[in-house]
């Protein structure tokens, strides 16, 4: 084989060096998220942190010794080592990000079935990078017989020892959080000695809650609006904010209730009640379920405790959400009770806070509702769908859906309900508690 000219080979370093650069871009960024987000406690969460950079130490040396290639065939081999080590190591990115940034507790540590992914990435990664140092080691070309030999077997011998570390590492830690557990959970109590009543028992609201409604509305599929509520509750007591927006109108609502007073503050301009701002009104003024005239999680509630009708809810298992452990309940429902029980399903079908009952009277659907540890609901989701011609959008298609979904967490907490600014002053304060 005849030698590579000088200049070539300062070429072929140069390329290299900037292919192992990018790979040490991809396990850095690894290491970051890892170092970043991976905060569950435990005495050694920060060392599982320390050790996802040692891949980065390996992967820089293909920075500092880049491999030189003997000829084209060769270059190319290692172009395609080199594409193995990423194609391998995105899905390892791709996994570690998913994991960090989705509710509940980490576990960093892949499961057998998916282990040999993150194996094949870091093999490759460091036979690419320790190619360059050991054929250098050896005065030798890469892809050379012997030099070849080593370098796998220093890959190896590297994947077997980090992995085994960090494993090692990652093992004792969650093994410290699982002796140690979680004081509370924002969706309940975390002892797993608690069974949630079954879905035929009655389900119990909050002292008080902080509620997220997220809903939104589909026509054949196609994503058409969506709305939001935010707020919170103690007792009869609840504040909330409103807004949606879509190609059937948008809008901004508030309501305050502070005892048997309410007010409301409907900020659209072709909805806004005479003299603008908070108006002083009944409690409820939409007409939702339930009683004490609750209109966030109360109407849910009112909806999945029994009796609850002829229909027999199912009951679709445990499950545990953020370390709290819940029942997962299911219950058949049709459109006039979605829209009595989600306020911002109305926004969505007539832009108005009215009911519509008779629009969507042969509307069907589910309702899917979680019960915790402490027997109060503390999460649910409804689903109705039917003809879009019996909807007021201007739009043509089939089937028109809408969707919620509420989330009642901090239950355990006391919370105050503050006058918002803006406020009639002298009324909201004399009954505040």
């Amino acid at each position: 084989m005849l030698p590579t000219p000088m200049s070539d080979q300062a070429a072929d370093r140069r390329q290299m060096r900037v292919l192992a650069v990018g790979l040490t871009a991809l396990w850095t960024a690894t290491a970051v998220a890892v170092a970043a987000a991976y905060r569950p406690g435990g005495p050694l969460d920060i060392v599982v942190a320390i050790v996802c950079f040692v891949p980065v130490l390996v992967a820089s040396a293909g920075a500092v010794w880049p491999p030189v290639a003997g000829s084209h065939r060769h270059r190319v081999a290692l172009a395609w080592v080199w594409t193995a080590a990423v194609l391998f190591g995105i899905p390892v990115v791709y996994g570690v990000a998913s994991t960090l940034t989705s509710g509940g507790p980490h576990n960093l540590v892949p499961s057998t079935e998916a282990a040999y992914a993150a194996i094949l990435a870091f093999f490759t990664m460091a036979a690419f990078s320790v190619a360059g140092f050991v054929h250098l080691r050896r005065q030798e070309m890469a892809f050379e017989r012997r030099a070849t030999l080593l370098t796998v077997l220093l890959a190896a011998l590297l994947t077997t020892a980090i992995g085994a570390l960090f494993v090692l590492v990652a093992l004792i830690n969650e093994g410290a959080l699982r002796d140690e557990e979680p004081l509370r959970s924002r969706y309940g109590p975390t002892n797993v000695d608690l069974v949630p009543p079954s879905c035929d028992e009655p389900v119990a609201l909050g002292r008080s809650a902080r509620v997220t409604i997220e809903a939104h509305s589909s026509l054949d599929d196609e994503a058409r609006g969506s709305a939001t509520l935010s707020g919170q509750r103690s007792g009869v007591d609840e504040v909330w904010s409103g807004s949606w927006s879509g190609p059937d109108g948008d809008g901004q609502t508030a309501y305050l209730r502070i005892g048997q007073q309410a007010w409301l503050d409907d900020r659209s301009t072709d909805r806004a009640l005479p003299g603008g701002g908070w108006q002083e009104t009944l409690p409820d003024p939409f007409g939702l379920a339930g009683r004490d005239r609750l209109t966030m999680d109360g109407p849910p509630h009112a909806l999945v405790d029994v009796p609850r009708g002829s229909i027999v809810a199912e009951d679709l298992g445990l499950e545990v959400i953020e370390s709290a452990p819940a029942r997962h309940c299911r219950t058949f429902i049709d459109g006039p009770t979605a829209l009595a029980s989600f306020l911002p399903l109305r926004w969505l079908l007539l832009d108005s806070h009215d009911p519509a009952e008779a629009d969507v009277g042969r509307w069907r659907g589910e309702m899917d509702w979680w019960v915790f540890g402490d027997g109060e609901l503390g999460r649910a989701r409804i689903e109705v769908s039917g003809s879009r011609a019996e909807t007021a959008w201007g739009a043509t298609g089939v089937r028109a859906v809408l969707q919620a979904e509420l989330e009642a967490v901090d239950r355990d907490l006391a919370i105050d309900i503050s006058v918002p600014s803006g406020a009639p002053g002298s009324a909201l304060q004399s009954a505040a508690p």
